[in-house]
């Protein structure tokens, strides 16, 4: 049979925090000699004796065998997870919890965002950060299943070359199988807990928990999006607008909440790696548009909508509070080109308007079925497949009409007024503020 290759990154990685350790004890020891002072070579002497003694008891215990037993016995104070529960609150005890589910075994759509639909999440470990050592051995893997996954299927072969025996190797297991499950499942009064009703007076009480292996592999996706080697080259082409047969990525609206402060790792292994970082998406309801119509179904239709659709009414009620203010106030030239802005304002959103009609795609001949009088049917679609009335547009009378009703239109809303009243004196001046601009665009 085969050595499982997880034995060889076993023993790397314990020899990796052996020579890492024996650094900081080897300098250590060196500071501290210097304080012995060389002069009282009995005591230098034994100074070396001692720290010989305590360096081979430090190398002793990153011999294999003793660091595994250590380490099965510390497994308890972790806690494998996927969902983990102090994302709530740091001081949360409740337990966490590691689901193995997949999108198959849950029977549900591929198009549901869940942690089912990872395919290999990266396990997160919540418990006592110093036991963290223990974390990054479990989750060891040479391109198949982890350490611990292979653990909780029985299959002890990456253990086997380090155990004086079988008995030792199973009491290592029994020992790391305590990080996948909780000795006891609980909840805690920090955390978020539900009553949910499934009866008459009946209730589940749920405790929701923060998925922070699904968050994980949403922030690694944003993060290579803004800042990985290809993302850059491709937003370099992008603003010297070069081509690239590579996809540009770029998330809008999207926030960060931080968890643990300046103690990330109290909150979980995976939030220290993120910097207590978690990025949220935008969850708001889409803004729908409007699709434009052409106005068709009454007479008045297009001054209807341009009212309550296009801010017409808007801009006359503020156009109408303004010549109230200033009704007894001598004319002055500001106050009558603010009183121009107004109009200006009101042609400029009629002519808007009318040329989105106009540009309606595959619409042409819609005024055929049209209510609308003949004046606005010749000036709101002028693509009309029908020759008599392109003669009749040709004519150019339509535009002095059509002013004509702008004037009236906004005589009749301004004389809502109790205290101002609007004649033919306004009606001409309203009306010539359009013409002017309707003969300019039908040229």
């Amino acid at each position: 049979m085969d050595e499982n290759p997880i034995s060889a990154l076993i023993e790397e990685y314990i020899t990796n925090r052996s020579v890492a350790r024996l650094e900081k004890f080897d300098k250590a020891t060196e500071k501290k000699k210097r304080l012995v002072g060389s002069d009282d070579l009995e005591a230098v002497a034994r100074f070396d004796l001692d720290s010989a003694e305590q360096r081979k008891i430090e190398l002793d215990r990153y011999r294999c065998n003793a660091w595994l037993s250590d380490a099965a016995a510390r497994a308890g104070q972790i806690n494998m997870v996927t969902h983990a529960p102090k994302y709530t609150h740091g001081d949360a005890r409740g337990s966490g919890v590691l689901d193995d589910d997949t999108i198959e075994s849950l029977q549900i759509g591929q198009l549901c965002l869940c942690t089912a639909a990872v395919a290999n999440p990266t396990i997160d470990v919540v418990g006592n950060a110093a036991a963290l050592d223990v974390a990054s051995l479990l989750k060891l893997n040479a391109g198949r299943d982890s350490l611990i996954q292979q653990i909780a299927l029985d299959d002890l072969s990456a253990l086997a070359p380090f155990g004086d025996d079988q008995k030792q190797i199973e009491d290592w297991a029994a020992g790391f199988r305590r990080a996948l499950t909780p000795q006891e499942i609980s909840s805690h009064k920090l955390s978020k807990q539900l009553y949910f009703p499934v009866g008459a007076n009946k209730y589940h009480l749920l405790s929701p928990l923060f998925a922070s292996s699904l968050t994980d592999v949403v922030h690694q996706k944003i993060i290579a999006a803004r800042f990985s080697d290809e993302a850059k080259v491709i937003r370099k082409l992008k603003k010297e607008q070069k081509y690239s047969d590579k996809v540009s990525v770029d998330f809008f609206d999207v926030a960060v909440q931080t968890f643990g402060g300046t103690k990330p790792q109290n909150i979980s292994q995976l939030n220290s790696s993120r910097g207590g970082k978690a990025f949220l998406f935008s969850t708001q309801p889409p803004t729908w548009e409007a699709k434009l119509k052409p106005p068709q179904n009454t007479a008045n239709a297009f001054w209807k909508t341009l009212e309550r659709d296009r801010g017409g009414y808007t801009i006359i009620r503020a156009f109408l509070r303004y010549l109230e203010q200033i009704e007894n106030l001598p004319s002055t030239v500001q106050r009558r080109e603010k009183r121009a802005g107004f109009v200006d304002e009101l042609t400029g959103s009629v002519l808007q308007y009318a040329a989105e009609i106009q540009s309606l795609p595959n619409s042409a001949g819609w005024s055929t079925d049209s209510r609308l009088p003949r004046e606005e049917q010749l000036w709101l679609d002028p693509h009309r497949l029908d020759e008599e009335f392109q003669i009749e547009r040709d004519r150019l009378d339509w535009p002095d009409k059509i002013a004509n009703r702008f004037g009236s239109w906004l005589n009749g809303h301004l004389n809502y007024s109790k205290s101002l009243a609007f004649s033919d004196v306004e009606y001409d001046e309203w009306r010539g503020a359009l013409i002017d601009d309707l003969e300019v665009m039908n040229r």
